[in-house]
């Protein structure tokens, strides 16, 4: 094993063990269980936090590139003990920390190098590389949601996921405010509002806005039902109506109004229910001006200039089609 180069710093000790602290209390830095770990945007809220209150404390004055290399060394440091303890453990050795200050950055072991399989007991590099591995031995999917168990194959894929669990969208819809987690996500949505169908059923010519609504459409041209339900055998073409068809089962109304405490089945109809109790009124017709709390409020009332939102959308589409012409 190569000699392990202590990296340098500008801190002394006690200031090594300030930041330690301020970073401990900041699990979205290193706490992969903490669900905002994987957003971006607020890992970087985060790292302003820490460098702030990390000034603050000490009175030094160090620069947002200061503090990436401070954390970088606690990180190298914690890698370091972690790899010693390995190496401890398979020659029977007794473990004993080189670091003055390892008890304020052992909680980083969990998320620094090497990662140990507890099947075989492998050695990785790299904590999506452990993953794989990890899965290897099952078959599993390797990036699970610790809160509902759903897996993926990609650790992207997960973040997306994550960010529906508790609406941290970052792209918002021009037209409606509706909010999307990726732009894959908004530009299908985009074709509520345009009435564009790319997406054409080669058997019976019928369109869809998306692949994800004609997979579906093509199984029942089949006949083959992607699931089932395990109490009542009623079969589903989509996986999503099986969980809303699963709630009629268990009538869990769990989503609960902050404001009149009405129960919902799903946070869809939940969201849609708070827009109720908005004083915003975001949806206004472009024909008469009225505004409408709820897009299913607009909706209804468009029909009453004997027209609907799909077609206003698409004049207005044709108009600026027009104008760059």
């Amino acid at each position: 094993m190569r000699k392990f180069t202590t990296p340098e710093t500008i801190l002394n000790d006690e200031q090594a063990i300030v930041l330690a602290k301020i970073y401990n209390s900041l699990s979205t830095l290193w706490d992969e269980t903490e669900i905002t770990y994987r957003f971006s945007n607020r890992r970087r809220e985060a790292l302003q936090m820490l460098l702030k209150d990390f000034n603050k404390q000490t009175g030094l004055n160090l620069t947002k590139y200061d503090m990436e290399c401070e954390i970088s060394r606690l990180r190298k440091l914690a890698s370091n003990e972690k790899r010693q303890k390995f190496v401890c453990k398979r020659q029977n050795k007794i473990f004993k920390p080189s670091c003055k200050f390892y008890k304020h950055i052992a909680f980083l072991e969990t998320d620094v190098s090497p990662y140990e399989c507890p099947i075989c007991e492998k050695l990785l590099s790299g904590t999506q590389q452990y993953k794989v591995h990890l899965a290897s031995h099952d078959g599993s999917l390797p990036f699970k949601c610790h809160i509902c168990g759903h897996g993926f194959k990609l650790v992207t894929n997960l973040t997306v996921h994550l960010r529906r669990h508790v609406h941290d969208y970052l792209y918002k819809c021009e037209m409606c405010d509706k909010p999307c987690a990726t732009t894959t996500e908004l530009r299908t949505h985009l074709r509520c509002h345009t009435g564009e169908k790319p997406y054409v059923c080669e058997i019976c010519g019928k369109k869809y806005r998306s692949l994800a609504d004609l997979t579906p459409h093509k199984l029942r041209h089949d006949k083959k039902p992607m699931c089932q339900c395990e109490i009542c055998n009623k079969t589903f073409y989509m996986r999503k109506l099986l969980t809303k068809h699963m709630r009629v089962h268990s009538a869990v109304r769990d989503k609960l109004c902050s404001i009149c405490k009405k129960g919902f089945t799903s946070n869809e109809t939940l969201y849609q229910h708070m827009l109720i109790h908005s004083s915003e009124k975001k949806y206004a017709c472009k024909i008469c001006g009225k505004r409408f709390a709820q897009y299913a409020g607009l909706s209804g009332h468009v029909k009453s200039h004997g027209t609907t939102l799909i077609e206003i959308s698409s004049k207005s589409v044709d108009l600026v089609q027009e104008d760059q012409e």
